[in-house]
């Protein structure tokens, strides 16, 4: 499913507040991307390059991609379009690793956490040749030295400009392909999950949009024929005051959208929230709920337990959403039974309707607690920077035995799919006859049907 890049039309937009000739070009539908992007930098002879990275790699242990390389490629094909112009790179895999990361690329300058202003400060300094030297969050070359200056974490989201995603950026292709427009609604989050990268990307704490101007958004975008939404932020629903003042401006203002999130936590689901989530357009949502035992949900510190687990899954039934629950195995503390406990979980959710998704191993990024945890063990050296992917895996679970127990688990619950079935190359032309279609989304919800074809021709 491709991703709308929500954070460098952000971007585009603040430079172009700024008075700067901003162009965006988006290579996530060409076919030959390396030479468009040279191309299109030898036409316009830019004096300054902006690459945004979303992720390193995909997290799939199973199944593994690794961006970057892909990511040097698209620089190195612009380099050649455009060789004098500065270059400077972004996104979110500069929260993770800013500085490995701007060694690894090979550029002049990297912007980690917010873009907006960090990015425009830092174009300020290079057209009047000032220093950039304390920007913050700006990474940079000081001699032979990597040197990056953390974010300021500010904390006024409203007063950025609108971004007029559909200014910058073709919506209509990424719907046509399975994709959904997203909203972010806040930046960072409270939440300690040990795997977990948003602390580094976001910041601690929660920096809150106004309800009236994210509606004022979704409102802008509908009048461009938009209709399916979702909610991008670390957690939707957390604070679940918050996410209830959006959804009911919406219901005020007669939208008429239909809403998804799948970062929807156990922790914070009240009863007022899911009946308000119903009505704003909410059918389904995604409920990162990574185990089913309270053995590893501890360990994980996700904030609930199996008991809440269980409510909440009642309690959402209840108020007609349907679930895509989404379970990470391996994790510390996973063993052979606590992966029958979530499998179970998982079984009973399934006969009610809903759908699953499982991935095994624990990515080990940069910074965070489960990084400690993988030195601790030996997993992990202390000065490698991630760059490669490492994955955790409970050293109490035999992982090949765990794949070949969720292989067969998903043979028997069509609705249950394995994170390498994902990887299935059929996969895309279903989800875009679907879109085609024009069958309601989210289109994992036909997740049984695309798993049965995908089998039928392999």
């Amino acid at each position: 499913m491709p991703v709308v890049p929500n954070g460098v039309a952000c971007v585009a937009a603040a430079l172009d507040r700024a008075g700067y000739d901003v162009r965006l070009l988006d290579l996530c539908f060409e076919r030959d991307p390396l030479t468009v992007a040279r191309e299109t930098a030898r036409s316009l002879r830019p004096d300054v390059v902006g690459v945004s990275i979303r992720n390193l790699d995909n997290s799939d242990l199973v199944a593994l991609r690794h961006y970057t390389p892909e990511a040097a490629g698209v620089l190195q094909a612009v380099k050649e379009g455009a060789p004098d112009a500065r270059s400077i790179a972004g996104g979110a895999a500069f929260g993770v690793a800013p500085q490995a990361l701007f060694r690894e690329l090979g550029i002049d300058f990297a912007v980690a956490g917010d873009g907006e202003r960090a990015t425009v400060a830092l174009v300020d300094a290079l057209s009047a040749r000032r220093s950039t030297e304390g920007i913050p969050g700006i990474v940079r070359r000081d001699g032979d030295s990597v040197v990056f200056t953390p974010p300021g974490g500010d904390a006024d989201l409203d007063s950025l400009p609108a971004t007029h995603m559909e200014r910058w950026l073709d919506l209509r292709a990424y719907e046509r392909n399975g994709g959904t427009v997203p909203i972010q609604t806040k930046r960072g989050c409270v939440f300690k999950c040990i795997y977990c990268t948003y602390l580094n990307v976001e910041g601690w704490g929660y920096r809150l949009r106004d309800a009236e101007l994210v509606v004022d958004e979704i409102a802008e975008l509908r009048r461009f024929g938009v209709r399916h939404f979702e909610f991008v932020d670390s957690t939707f629903n957390s604070p679940p005051r918050h996410a209830a003042a959006i959804c009911e401006a919406i219901i005020r203002r007669g939208l008429r959208v239909h809403l998804d999130t799948t970062n929807f936590t156990p922790a914070a689901a009240p009863g007022y929230l899911l009946d308000v989530m119903r009505r704003s357009g909410f059918r389904w949502l995604g409920i990162t709920a990574e185990s089913a035992s309270d053995p590893v949900l501890a360990k994980m510190e996700k904030g609930f337990d199996l008991q809440q687990l269980r409510r909440v899954a009642i309690d959402v039934e209840r108020a007609g959403i349907g679930v895509l629950w989404v379970f990470l195995v391996g994790g510390p503390a996973e063993t052979p039974a606590t992966l029958e406990e979530t499998l179970r979980f998982a079984a009973w959710r399934l006969a009610r309707g809903d759908a699953v998704y499982v991935t095994v191993g624990v990515r080990v990024y940069p910074g965070t607690t489960l990084h400690r945890i993988a030195c601790e063990e030996g997993l992990v050296e202390r000065d490698d920077p991630l760059l490669l992917p490492r994955f955790y895996c409970s050293h109490t679970l035999d992982i090949d035995w765990a794949i070949a127990r969720l292989r067969a688990f998903s043979r028997e619950h069509p609705r249950f799919m394995f994170s390498a079935d994902s990887r299935s190359p059929l996969l895309p032309y279903l989800v875009r006859l679907a879109s085609l279609l024009r069958l309601p989304r989210p289109h994992w919800r036909y997740m049984g049907v695309f798993q049965r074809l995908s089998r039928a021709v392999s």
